[in-house]
Formats: structure tokens, sequence, C-alpha cells
């Protein structure tokens, strides 16, 4: 596996994991994202999966790349389908695998986002049956 950080140069590693500033909690969630501004139709949403998230950003298993420091507005699927709020995110590296997807490392950068939970957490119940 290559990567290869935002300035185009490998990152450094320490056992084959990136150097990380804060811990990151390995997560199964989907996603939609979409290139952030979206200007044309033909830029439309596509389906990811998390790998691991931190309130700092994620890792994002994709089929298509994204040029690093470009802007993706990404929103979590809940359980049930429902859409949490969005948030945008930063491109920060790319890595392809042999299978021919690639992993994205997001940087968080709007402050609205919930810290990427309860719709990811299948403990967390939500909706009206849940609170009757």
């Amino acid at each position: 596996m290559t990567i290869v950080g935002s300035t185009g140069d490998p990152m450094k590693t320490v056992n084959g994991d990136a150097i990380r500033k804060e811990s990151r909690e390995e997560r199964l969630g989907i996603v939609e994202y979409t290139r952030f501004p979206r200007v044309a139709p033909e830029q439309r949403p596509r389906i990811g999966f998390t790998r691991d998230v931190s309130g700092m950003g994620m890792c994002l298993g994709v089929d298509d790349t994204e040029p690093i420091g470009s802007l993706l507005r990404i929103t979590f699927r809940g359980l049930d389908g429902r859409a949490a709020q969005p948030s945008i995110h930063r491109v920060v590296w790319c890595s392809s695998e042999r299978d021919g997807r690639y992993w994205l490392g997001l940087e968080l950068l709007s402050e609205r986002q919930e810290r990427f939970s309860p719709e990811l957490d299948p403990t967390v119940r939500t909706g009206d049956a849940a609170n009757a």
C-alpha cells in the first residue's frame, strides 16, 4: 500500500500506520459524498464507507480517487437510512489498493459536525419508538 500525503510525499509511518495527532476509533459506517462545491450534474452523490473515525477526520473507502486538497461534502447514513448533518472534509492523503479501490484520509473542516456519532452507533436508538 502506498500512502501519499498532502505534500505529494509519502507520509511518515510507524509499523505501516500513518502518524496521527488524535486517537482514532475503528468504526464501519456508510456515507454519501460529493465534491464541494458541487457545480455540475455529473458530480452525483457517491457511496463510501468509513474504516475509522476521530474528532478530526476519518478514513474513507471509495471506488474513485479524489485529488489531494479537494473538498468533499460528507453525509453519514444511519442504520435506518436517515441522513445526519452534512460536514465538509479535505482530502489529505490517498492510497490505492490492489483491487482498484482507494482509501482517502479526510480532515474535518466544518465546525457543526457532532463528532460522527449517534447515527453510526448501533447502540444508540433514535426515532419515535426509542423515545416512547
